[in-house]
């Protein structure tokens, strides 16, 4: 029996109406109903006046240790597997964004659970000595009181190769106590949304401060007003968005941008001993795979150590075996034309090299697209097309090939580790120095912890106004005080 659902691509507060148009998506017996709005220049400004009215009228005073809990409510619901929400999130976004569905329901699973309480709490003590300042005025230990000021009004510009990274962005937010405009992506337009219907089911006022559309990138008639009603605006995406969006924003206003960036895995001989170098091949293959490479956090190119039980050409071949059995157990999304094309550009690429006697080796799979490795017998830095594509460099010490990172330190994220502890710090120290702003676990690249600083950044301090009252102010102030002798 086909069951038909109607799902609101978007939300904004219950007071405004929208016209909306519609698509169609099948997905087995079920049909959706995907509505989308249509929105004017008008209904932006409405819009962005309203959300800002509903937190001077609730969000602004409500105590900060409330948010977080409010927040965690609507977290706990989302750890239930059998929450409809999350049950409809695991169906309908590996249809919208292409991603495998067991992927999917992982990643969202993994990810969701970064913003329990527990979590936000570290996140709050980790930025600010006293959390409580975003509420009142605290002492400083060196005299005098302080408080923390969020923006009235957050434009949050979202990028959409990633689900579920929008969360992160509204609940920074929510912990500065701002309102907020949130653009969708066309190609992911729904977690965002159905995490704030979550937000309302726990607090209907609190949700009352939160938009969220979907509109085409670049439509002035939107964007002007969006910004205009803003104090700050967050814009993630490619270094074009990030430019363009930029250019729209008038001296004085905040922006905090958020564009490309490439990270690299590093593996050293202590991960490639007869125990290890299975697990640290498997680990990066999923580093790789995850979503399909589309996350600034991802490895486009590894340093593989010489003087291991394997050669760095070894490694390759397996890694290139390990891809083949990681997308037969979890596809890559379908490509378009121009994505496929690049993929096949760079393989010819290398193997032209390849026939020119470069020292290069290229293995990818058969059939389509579906993955890439290509194996340099020099150390170096390439970035790729994404989609599953690798290099792997060969060196004799990790210290040295770290060199060949320094020329991109603008655009460098993170590092991947697998080396022996004694070799933390030394590479750490080297990689800092070179750009590298996050060092995690093989593994572990796209899951960065609570509290990370984001491009080597802070989060929420960034998003904050301090006041400062200075210490002697109270004290000559007592002499005002009718009672005071």
């Amino acid at each position: 029996m086909s069951i038909t659902v109607e799902v609101k691509v978007y939300r904004t507060p219950i007071t405004i109406e929208l016209k909306e148009r519609e698509e169609i998506i099948e997905c087995g017996e079920s049909t959706f109903v995907m509505k989308y709005p249509i929105i004017s220049g008008e209904d932006m400004k409405n819009i962005a006046s309203l959300v800002k009215f509903n937190r001077s009228a609730y969000l602004a005073s409500m105590p900060i240790a409330q948010i977080v809990e409010k927040i965690d409510l609507a977290v706990q619901k989302w750890l239930n597997p059998d929450y409809a929400l999350r049950r409809l999130a695991e169906k309908l976004v590996p249809v919208v964004t292409g991603y495998d569905e067991e992927m999917v329901r992982l990643e969202v699973k993994r990810y969701i659970r970064t913003f329990r309480k527990k979590e936000l709490l570290r996140f709050l003590d980790e930025e600010f000595d006293q959390p409580a300042m975003l509420d009142e005025f605290r002492p400083r230990k060196t005299g005098g009181m302080s408080r923390a000021f969020g923006p009235e009004s957050i434009f949050h510009v979202f990028s959409g190769n990633v689900p579920g990274v929008q969360i992160w962005s509204l609940i920074m937010g929510l912990l500065v106590k701002s309102a907020a405009i949130g653009k969708t992506s066309m190609s992911e337009p729904l977690l965002p949304v159905l995490f704030a219907q979550s937000l309302a089911e726990v607090d209907e006022r609190l949700a009352e401060t939160i938009a969220i559309l979907p509109w085409k990138g670049g439509t002035n008639e939107l964007e002007e007003p969006a910004i205009e009603e803003s104090e700050v605006v967050i814009v993630y995406g490619s270094q074009d968005t990030v430019e363009k969006v930029k250019e729209k924003v008038p001296n004085g206003k905040r922006v905090l941008s958020y564009g490309h960036k490439i990270s690299f895995a590093m593996v050293g001989r202590e991960a490639l001993t007869p125990d290890h170098y299975y697990e640290s091949i498997h680990k990066l293959t999923e580093d790789i795979s995850v979503y399909d490479q589309q996350s600034c956090l991802t490895p486009q190119s590894v340093y593989v150590e010489e003087g291991g039980a394997i050669s760095p050409k070894q490694f390759a071949q397996m890694l290139a075996a390990e891809m083949e059995r990681y997308h037969k157990k979890k596809p890559r999304a379908k490509l378009s034309d121009e994505e496929a094309m690049s993929i096949q550009r760079f393989r010819n690429q290398y193997q032209l090299e390849a026939l020119n006697n470069r020292p290069i080796s290229v293995y990818f799979s058969s059939m389509d697209t579906s993955w890439t490795v290509i194996f340099h017998e020099e150390a170096g830095f390439a970035g790729t097309p994404l989609n599953r594509s690798i290099h792997v460099f060969s060196t004799e010490s990790l210290e040295d090939a770290a060199a060949a990172i320094k020329p991109y330190q603008q655009f460098l994220q993170s590092c991947g580790l697998a080396v022996s502890p004694n070799r933390l710090f030394i590479l750490a120290d080297l990689l800092g120095s070179y750009g590298v702003n996050r060092i995690s676990t093989i593994g572990e690249m796209n899951r960065a912890k609570p509290g990370w600083h984001h491009d080597g950044g802070f989060n929420l301090l960034d998003l904050v106004r301090i006041m400062d009252i200075e210490r002697n102010v109270e004290q000559e102030l007592e002499r005002f005080d009718p009672d005071v002798e």
